[in-house]
């Protein structure tokens, strides 16, 4: 087995934490989400957002971030072209995604210091396809502040290997 195959299989069960995370039904009852690609993508880089930056803060984790980044985004250019784009939309879409990607990550690198309606305008940004929009919101901040700190508690090894059980009460 190549060093890189050894490194993804490492990182499958992180993302397949993270994409079972997305589809936790309350997302599409609760919080009245439209299940759509982008958002499902969206709430991927909100998760993946806050551990990697919890990872920039433990030591010596600058390559696993990078195996993490490459890993998820090889998956999503996987499921894009299972959903039938063409190698030029590929391409463009996952430009455009990874810019994407780092808008949010940008922004989430300060998530504890904003203040609720800076994070509630921040969401709106990418999830306003919502009829009441405040409340999506509210919900989200409060989903993605307990994300966070539950994350920050974790273990490099639980996080990295995704064997961790996070779970959502309002």
């Amino acid at each position: 087995m190549h060093l890189f195959e050894s490194k993804k299989k490492n990182i499958l069960p992180l993302y397949n934490k993270i994409v079972f995370l997305t589809r936790e039904s309350f997302f599409y009852k609760d919080f009245k989400l439209t299940d759509s690609f982008s958002n499902r993508i969206y709430l991927i880089f909100f998760h993946l957002s806050f551990i990697l930056i919890i990872l920039k803060n433990k030591e010596n984790q600058k390559n696993n971030q990078q195996d993490i980044f490459d890993f998820f985004f090889e998956q999503i250019e996987l499921n894009c072209r299972e959903l039938g784009y063409g190698d030029v939309t590929v391409n463009k879409k996952m430009k455009s995604l990874i810019k994407l990607f780092y808008v949010i990550l940008m922004k989430c690198e300060n998530w504890k210091q904003l203040k609720v309606d800076k994070k509630n305008n921040l969401l709106l940004n990418f999830f306003s396809d919502n009829s009441n929009k405040k409340i999506l919101t509210n919900k989200l901040a409060n989903y993605f502040d307990k994300f966070a700190l539950f994350i920050e508690d974790m273990s490099l090894n639980s996080i990295t290997k995704g064997v961790f059980n996070f779970v959502y009460k309002e």
